[in-house]
């Protein structure tokens, strides 16, 4: 029944958990943990995560438009897009959706969640040495001293090999997830 007075229904105890169950992670894993370290991830992955979302949605389109009248390689390229994206997405908001559920169940410890964060962060370094190794060779630009003997062994990879370093380390996110269950 609603309240008489106002004309709004009363609060309950199911409304707080009837919210979207990533935010509310993303909520519980910030306020709720004791490591600065997850909470940084926590801000990180969700700024890297909205600009993720972000290109792949306007992304989409002009692919569609590039692709449009192609054989059925451009069709699987589209549908590659949005599968390779949702992976991307899934891998790096994956630790703080895990730690979010350790500290709905009061399982919970900063040894789990500065794993966790580590895990993440080792996931965005990937992506970062991913875009090293596909990066064309135009548009290379010469590395600093301190990194350049690891960033010119990266750019003389073959760009097929880009897709390892973020396989490598969403394989790593999953098997922290399992050790800090």
């Amino acid at each position: 029944m609603g309240d008489a007075q106002t004309g709004t229904e009363p609060e309950s105890p199911q409304s707080e958990q009837s919210r979207s169950v990533l935010l509310g992670a993303f909520r519980r894993a910030f306020t709720e943990t004791d490591s600065r370290l997850l909470q940084s991830y926590v801000a990180v992955s969700f700024l890297l995560g909205s600009l993720l979302a972000i290109l792949l949605l306007l992304a989409l389109p002009v692919w569609v438009f590039n692709t449009a009248g192609g054989s059925e390689f451009a069709t699987f390229s589209r549908a590659f897009l949005v599968v390779g994206g949702v992976l991307l997405l899934v891998a790096l908001i994956a630790p703080v959706v895990s730690a979010g559920r350790q500290h709905a169940r009061g399982t919970a410890t900063v040894r789990a969640d500065v794993s966790l964060a580590l895990a993440g962060y080792l996931f965005i370094l990937s992506l970062y040495v991913s875009l090293l190794i596909s990066a064309p060779p135009d548009q290379r630009e010469a590395p600093p001293a301190l990194v350049a003997p690891v960033v010119d062994f990266l750019y003389s990879l073959p760009p097929v090999y880009a897709v390892a370093p973020p396989l490598l380390a969403a394989a790593l996110v999953g098997v922290v997830h399992r050790f800090v269950r």
